[in-house]
């Protein structure tokens, strides 16, 4: 698919484009890919943009594993600025500002790669690809489909160089295989929990408990838990992480109000083989959805109500990276009584019909 997707964008610049969109689902080498069609075209000055440094640091390794050290390349984000480097990777919160814009001209480089394009629409990536005039761009994402108006397809001109969509991937065995379990059973004091239940219903002991019931039910592939669970809520992913705690497990609860640092350091030791060390559970809201490898995880459970397709592929995907000591992932989606529990086949396919 990678050989198909690269003659494709090949095609497209020899048709006289300019732009290209590829499509392709987490887990199946978009960096690599962009790294292969780059030095097909072997720009003098090239630069790729994403929205956090640890991405753009792990891009910048992958580029070095396809250009060894004959390129030289370094990182633009924050108070780290190698302008000095033919190949910069760079974070849009950093690049985009007016100040480090203007250290460019419009035209320095000539290729363009923006990950993660479904983000487009903030202020941040329009300033970006308002100002740069590349010589080609290249966009990627594994959810192009948006639902706050912004067209993503336009940006690129229609052309859409490549789709790579999940079934295909998990067909051509580029994925880890996943076992879905939908639980709508979860209810506190006979009702059944779901879009309107108050705070004090999602972090109740019963509730609690019967989340721990249902995983510890469905369970893993190798009977040792390295899970992501997905709350609605910061207070409910820190109360949830603290209840578990008690019951003997060992969790964290992650937001956006924590450093990079407190990421990684999570993310080790939940894939750790040390007992001492390792995490059964990281509680998280939103801040995992995208852009975090942890090939190791084996569950991810879903308590919010996931009624983005978009959040739901993104979620997903946490757990879809192929490992040697990963069987399968199993997905736990607390669907209750949601009213869009249909998301599995938008997921699979693309299609955003109801």
């Amino acid at each position: 698919m990678q050989v198909e997707a690269l003659n494709s964008i090949d095609q497209l610049r020899s048709q006289g484009k300019s732009k290209a969109l590829l499509i392709s689902a987490t887990g199946t080498g978009k960096t690599f890919l962009s790294a292969f069609d780059v030095k097909k075209v072997n720009p003098k000055r090239f630069l790729f943009v994403v929205h956090r440094l640890n991405i753009a640091e792990a891009s910048m390794k992958a580029y070095r594993a396809i250009f060894g050290e004959s390129t030289s390349m370094g990182v633009y984000s924050g108070k780290l600025k190698e302008l000095e480097a033919n190949f910069i990777f760079s974070t849009v919160q950093t690049i985009s500002k007016d100040e480090h814009l203007q250290k460019f001209d419009p035209e320095y480089f000539e290729y363009i790669v923006v990950d993660e394009t479904h983000r487009a629409g903030a202020e941040s990536y329009q300033n970006l690809l308002d100002y740069f005039k590349p010589k080609f761009l290249l966009g990627m994402t594994a959810t192009p489909e948006r639902t706050d108006g912004l067209d993503v397809f336009k940006l690129f001109d229609y052309n859409i160089a490549y789709e790579i969509r999940l079934h295909r991937a998990l067909e051509e065995n580029m994925l880890s295989p996943f076992h879905y379990y939908g639980v709508t059973d979860i209810t506190v004091n006979g009702e059944v929990l779901g879009e309107e239940s108050s705070f004090n219903q999602l972090t109740s002991s019963e509730r609690i408990d019967r989340i721990i019931e249902k995983t510890s039910f469905y369970g893993c592939d190798n009977g040792k838990v390295r899970g992501l669970i997905f709350c609605s809520t910061v207070e409910e992913s820190i109360v949830l992480s603290r209840e578990f705690n008690s019951r003997g497990y060992k969790t964290i609860a992650l937001s956006g109000g924590n450093s990079e640092n407190d990421r990684s350091q999570a993310i080790l030791q939940l894939e750790s083989d040390k007992v001492a060390n390792q995490l059964d559970y990281i509680f998280t809201v939103d801040i995992f959805n995208e852009g975090i490898d942890i090939p190791s995880v084996n569950q991810i459970v879903m308590l919010r109500p996931t009624q983005s397709a978009i959040v739901f592929v993104q979620q997903l995907g946490r757990g879809l990276r192929k490992i040697d000591e990963k069987e399968y992932l199993t997905v736990i989606d607390f669907i209750g009584n949601y009213k869009s529990n249909y998301l599995i086949p938008i997921a699979l396919y693309g299609d955003t019909s109801v």
